[in-house]
């Protein structure tokens, strides 16, 4: 007996690859997003960082004491969101929080397994201790890299082409170094150290 395709997996496999190619392709313009206009954007990135990370704990520790995995997603929700409002108004806050989550993810992508972890949390503190004392350039440069190397990732996998890391890379500094540029000459320094 020969086995034939089942339409329904087919057609569901191909919603998954279609909704991982939309997603995919967000992930980029946010990126790029940030590659070019970080700075600027700062208190944006600052609640989403804050709302992820409230959503963790939130979500975590409700785990620990219920049962119910929907109430401990809504417990997140509502902690993240509490979080996320206390990173866009309590600024340095959300600035420490944005580059500690820019160090983190850039080291998982560049360093595989735990020792990407363990090298990124560290140099997420250390881009959060960093843009407290050079708030305007930390901000610039970690938006600027994590983006463009991140951006520099997306399109690559987007349109299938993983074979040439170096060129991958090299796309990547393209694009942080433009990033770092553009926002350098369109963002000025308030005298709090603050953009916005």
């Amino acid at each position: 007996m020969l086995l034939t395709a089942n339409p329904a997996i087919s057609t569901l496999e191909a919603v998954v690859t279609g909704a991982g190619q939309v997603l995919l392709a967000f992930s980029v313009v946010f990126a790029l997003l940030n590659c070019f206009f970080g700075y600027k954007l700062i208190k944006v990135w600052a609640a989403i960082a804050g709302f992820l990370l409230g959503w963790v704990i939130g979500f975590f520790a409700a785990l620990y004491f219920l049962e119910n995995v929907g109430a401990c997603a809504l417990i997140g929700v509502v902690v993240g969101v509490l979080c996320g409002l206390a990173a866009f108004f309590v600024y340095r806050v959300g600035v420490f929080l944005f580059c500690f989550f820019q160090g983190l993810s850039l080291c998982l992508a560049l360093i595989p397994n735990w020792p990407g972890a363990v090298v990124g949390l560290i140099v997420g503190i250390a881009l959060g201790v960093l843009a407290m004392k050079f708030l305007r350039e930390v901000l610039i440069l970690s938006s600027a890299v994590g983006g463009g190397m991140n951006a520099s990732t997306g399109l690559f996998s987007l349109f299938g082409y993983l074979g040439n890391p170096l060129l991958m890379w090299v796309v990547g500094v393209a694009l942080a170094a433009a990033g770092a540029f553009v926002q350098w000459k369109t963002t000025g320094e308030k005298k709090d150290g603050t953009s916005l």
